[in-house]
């Protein structure tokens, strides 16, 4: 069940991410504030913490079956899911 957690909310991290990636690559081609560009940073650096942690990646490179840390990822990951579409839905208003 955890497993599934996980990976569904990790999947929706990154779509979200991208979609925030693009949003804040359009924000940063019509301001050019530094700010903007924090912000693209700051997405690309939580995608790559994101398609990293990825369940997938750690068990095709670890060798286990079974992260023994995967409830807490799981949740760690639902919550990040849900800050995320907080964010969202604040850079689009």
């Amino acid at each position: 069940m955890f497993h599934a957690i996980y990976t569904v909310s990790n999947f929706l991290n990154m779509v979200l991410l991208i979609i925030l990636i693009y949003l804040y690559l359009q924000d940063y081609r019509k301001v050019r504030s530094t700010f903007t560009l924090g912000l693209v940073i700051f997405a690309v650096v939580l995608f790559i913490n994101a398609l990293l942690s990825c369940p997938s990646i750690f068990y095709l490179f670890s060798g286990y079956d079974v992260c023994p840390f995967e409830p807490y990822h799981a949740l760690a990951s639902a919550f990040e899911t849900v800050a995320l579409v907080v964010l969202l839905y604040i850079s689009t208003r």
